[in-house]
């Protein structure tokens, strides 16, 4: 148990929450953890960013270029992407880096900072009950058919797969006669936490209220069946306030920093 300090809980929050933003592919990737971080690999879903990308941390690398050349290797031989993402708690580490990251090969990019809301408020939102949703514990192939594919997020199918075989994983799609429209997914980590990891609405079913009536269902799945510290970090100022009227409240800010192999 972490132990409290000048600022309490709160602190205790987000110091889980970061690590398990660092960590969460474990849930549905193959992993090894290096002196310098950790590797995530999937050999079935190599257009996965998430699923493939290494995680390094400033105070355990001594020589950034000796890292980058392992990493380059380790995926290369694979025939994946070398991709490698700026751990949480290392805000401007990959810029500072950035002349290292170039002269191995590597383009850094940089979002946010990104808004880590956590779910501490009443659900605000008026379910219209246009969906049938439902907690899927076996695949469904509309999920690729109707949802994944249309909606160009093909890459999701193996996670959201790997994540119904995982006890840690819900899965939960929304259908409007009998088709597949709406699915988000968050999995309950060993860091006494929960990443809301992605919710995504099938073309041709947007600005419908499915994503409010998906979101306020599971929200509320959520605090009857007392998951702690939930949280996720909406993508745009739309999902920001989404998210606030399911009961989301901002924590901390932190950007996200990611370097890209430059393939020859």
């Amino acid at each position: 148990m972490i132990k409290k300090n000048g600022k309490g809980k709160t602190m205790n929050n987000i110091k889980v929450i970061k690590i398990e933003e660092d960590m969460f592919p474990k849930t549905f990737s193959k992993f090894e953890e290096r002196d310098f971080g950790i590797l995530f690999y999937n050999e079935q879903n190599k257009n996965s960013y998430d699923s493939n990308h290494a995680v390094i941390y400033r105070n355990k690398i001594e020589d950034l270029g000796l890292v980058l050349d392992f990493i380059t290797e380790f995926y290369t031989k694979m025939n994946i992407a070398p991709n490698i993402y700026q751990a949480v708690e290392d805000e401007g580490y990959f810029k500072e880096k950035e002349t290292i990251f170039k002269k191995h090969g590597y383009s850094i990019w940089i979002e946010g900072p990104n808004n880590f809301m956590v779910l501490t408020a009443e659900n605000n939102i008026k379910s219209s009950n246009n969906l049938e949703i439902k907690l899927i514990t076996e695949w469904d192939e509309r999920i690729a058919m109707d949802i994944c594919i249309p909606s160009n997020e093909s890459h999701e199918i193996e996670v959201i797969k790997n994540g119904i075989n995982s006890n840690k994983y819900r899965v939960f799609v929304g259908y409007k006669e009998n088709k597949a429209v709406a699915i988000t997914y968050f999995h309950i980590s060993e860091y006494d936490c929960c990443r809301f990891d992605y919710i995504i609405i099938s073309k041709g079913y947007r600005k419908k209220g499915y994503a409010r009536e998906l979101l306020s269902y599971v929200t509320d799945y959520c605090r009857e069946n007392y998951l702690m510290n939930c949280f996720q970090w909406p993508a745009h100022e739309t999902s920001e306030r989404l998210c606030y009227e399911a009961g989301f409240r901002h924590l901390f800010s932190a950007e996200a920093g990611r370097a890209s192999y430059n393939t020859k």
